[in-house]
């Protein structure tokens, strides 16, 4: 007749050790879910912010070498401060390899006139949200991501003025011309994240 001996050792788990087991598990997986958010969140955000200066820096580099070589009484100051920027530069104009004519005087080339796309003239489908540059029939799209935002209003006497949110913004300033880019992008939770880019030119010509 064979004894059968019970090892102790040998058992399964208990209801309540399943439900502290779930429990902790459940805890753990709720960090890591919370953690990637956190880290998706963070991604979108330099990434947002990477676009939004790379636009910005484009159109500043195109902008500003321009800019110092307009001709200073060509410049709209008249107009400013405001959303529209137009100047004209000096360019060989009867191909003799100067922009200076025989008679000595300076040649002067096309109108350049920079604004945001509100027209939306280049029919690509973006309008407030882009800079443009025209030069006679030739747009050229100079940055993307651009604050929709219009320019301040008149203020009436004594009043403060509203916050400059404009996307494309030019003052005159010390004799120079201040540049503003604002640029705009959502974080994946919805939130405005904005960035301003000001570069003060003082034009040459």
């Amino acid at each position: 007749m064979r004894t059968h001996t019970r090892n102790t050792n040998q058992r399964g788990m208990t209801l309540l050790e399943l439900m502290m087991a779930m429990s902790i598990l459940s805890i753990v997986m709720g960090v890591l879910f919370t953690l990637s958010i956190s880290i998706g969140d963070t991604a979108k955000l330099q990434d947002v912010n990477v676009v939004n200066n790379d636009e910005a820096r484009r159109a500043m580099i195109a902008v500003v070498p321009r800019l110092r070589q307009a001709q200073t009484a060509s410049i709209n100051t008249g107009s400013l401060p405001g959303d529209v920027l137009t100047f004209r530069m000096p360019s060989d104009i009867d191909g003799n390899g100067t922009a200076v004519n025989v008679s000595g005087a300076l040649e002067i080339g096309d109108l350049i006139t920079l604004q945001r796309d509100v027209d939306d003239v280049n029919n690509d489908g973006v309008s407030s949200e882009q800079l443009i540059m025209t030069v006679g029939n030739t747009v050229q799209v100079l940055a993307n991501q651009l604050s929709p935002d219009a320019g301040p209003g008149p203020v009436a006497d004594g009043a403060t003025p509203g916050e400059n949110t404009a996307g494309f913004w030019v003052e005159e300033e010390n004799g120079g011309i201040r540049l503003t880019i604002r640029t705009q992008g959502k974080s994946r939770r919805g939130t405005l994240i904005r960035q301003q880019f000001t570069e003060l030119v003082n034009p040459r010509n």
